[in-house]
């Protein structure tokens, strides 16, 4: 067919286009006898024997061409109806195809999603950085970068995207922070803790911290009592302020009617002023045991020692026995053999006596506790002849007193290690102390390395301030420090 289709497109060509264009051509041709009038020495051409033919007769000559054409065409379509289909190609049977799937065993399939690769690519984390010299790469004066692995015609090579690359770390889901009211709510069931009543009593600290400012600055002997106080709380039944309890349900003699406690402890009235405050700001949050850390840190940092963070949430205990103290509180003539027993009771080693025994930088002893060392031939051995002299001058009466570092009574330093060192310790036990091997080297380092010593001493009193406290809902948060709710 396509053959077909080419030679009847030559026919149309010869009889029908090429007549026509030699018709509208003679049209045109120039009259007989024409001379050509820009060259006069040509020799004229004469057209008489040129035939004619009028307008009429070339239509005629046209519609018989065009007959014939219309007869040669269809000549040409009677053939293609008559002649026999061409074969193309033999006809083909379809295969028929099993109906049953055959099975695939399947692909296994890493559980990890988008697992990272052992050797990743390194990847340049700043998109199409720009030279140091601001020349882009291939210009003259660009610096030259690593080789660039070139491909068919020069072209560089990209790298595949299915190549192994660093997976970018995905974010975690968001973290849901605890609002102020759950953190109230956990706090009340959870152990001690630094800010602990920042929510529930934010000012607390401040109101703790102006009272003993107040007292320390009418009265600079208040210090020193505070942290004895509460060493004498916390080595009886815990830390639960039950030194504080002037009397309980059952009747008993309490525990500040004890021989070691009496007269020698004071500081209950500034107890009962600063917890006053406390209620009025934010009834029944603070406990007193809490009350009593604080201030003996305060008692501390106004005396000299750097600032520390206390921990909170202890609550006050309902029980106070006078017969509890007997044999859970040193003496004064006590052996370190009988003090390092009794600190590791309570969880405190041999480091943290010496510690604990510096707070004797402030304040005073009364002369029943150390004024038979002189009259003791043998123990006034251990006395310094000068010291001595005082504590016969000084000790009119049992109840008198005299400051443990006469050289600085209200500020806490080093000086009554030295003073130790020196048999100038006015107890009998802080004396032992530098006669122990056990012992002897903590008193030398902290008597020269104070700074150290202030960062031994706040964690030795955070120690101490832990003892069998009573957290979450045991005990109870005392209204008044002096009764039990």
């Amino acid at each position: 067919m396509a053959a077909k289709a080419r030679i009847f497109a030559g026919l149309f060509l010869i009889c029908i286009v090429l007549p026509s264009l030699a018709s509208a051509f003679v049209d045109h041709l120039p009259e007989v006898g024409q001379v050509n009038e820009f060259d006069n020495n040509d020799v004229p051409i004469h057209v008489s024997t040129v035939t004619h033919f009028s307008e009429k007769q070339v239509k005629e000559a046209l519609i018989r061409r065009a007959k014939a054409m219309h007869d040669l065409w269809a000549n040409f379509r009677y053939n293609d109806k008559n002649a026999a289909p061409e074969e193309d190609a033999a006809p083909v049977t379809p295969t028929p195809v099993d109906p049953t799937p055959v099975p695939v065993d399947p692909v296994p399939v890493d559980p990890t999603p988008n697992p990272v690769p052992v050797n990743p690519v390194p990847v340049d984390p700043t998109p199409n950085p720009v030279p140091a010299n601001n020349v882009p790469a291939g210009y003259p004066g660009a610096t030259q970068g690593p080789p660039v692995a070139m491909g068919y015609g020069g072209a560089p090579i990209t790298q595949n995207p299915s190549d192994q690359q660093t997976v970018p770390e995905q974010p975690g889901a968001a973290q849901n922070h605890p609002t102020p009211e759950e953190i109230k709510e956990n706090r009340k069931h959870a152990g001690l803790q630094v800010g602990f009543s920042d929510y529930t009593c934010p000012n607390a600290e401040k109101i703790i911290k102006d009272g003993m400012t107040r007292a320390f600055g009418n009265d600079s002997s208040m210090a020193a009592p505070i942290p004895r106080l509460l060493f004498h709380d916390c080595f009886v039944n815990g830390c639960d302020a039950s030194l504080f309890l002037d009397k309980t349900p059952s009747g008993a003699r309490v525990e500040k009617l004890a021989p070691s406690n009496g007269a020698t402890v004071r500081g209950f009235e500034l107890i009962d002023e600063i917890k006053a405050d406390l209620e009025a700001e934010c009834p029944g949050i603070v406990s007193c045991s809490d009350l009593l850390v604080y201030l003996s840190r305060d008692a501390f940092v106004v005396s000299g020692v750097p600032y520390y963070d206390v921990p909170g949430g202890r609550r006050d205990g309902m029980e106070s026995l006078e017969a509890n103290v007997l044999g859970n509180l040193p003496l004064p003539d006590s052996t370190v053999d009988k003090m390092i027993d009794l600190f590791k009771k309570k969880g405190l080693n041999e480091e943290d006596l010496v510690v604990l025994i510096g707070a004797h930088s402030i304040g005073v002893a009364h002369c029943f506790s150390f004024r038979y060392r002189v009259d003791d031939p043998v123990k006034a051995t251990m006395v310094d002849p000068r010291l001595a002299g005082v504590m016969k001058f000084t000790c009119t009466s049992p109840m008198s007193t005299l400051a443990f570092d006469t050289t600085t009574q209200y500020k806490m330093d080093s000086i009554y290690y030295k003073q130790l060192s020196g048999k100038r310790a006015l107890l009998e036990s802080d004396g032992l102390l530098n006669e122990d091997p056990r012992t002897k080297d903590f008193i030398q380092k902290f008597g020269d390395d104070e700074k150290g010593w202030f960062t031994k001493l706040g964690k030795a009193m955070n120690k101490l301030a832990s003892i069998q406290v009573l957290t979450g809902d045991q005990g109870q948060i005392r209204k008044q420090c002096r009764f039990v709710n």
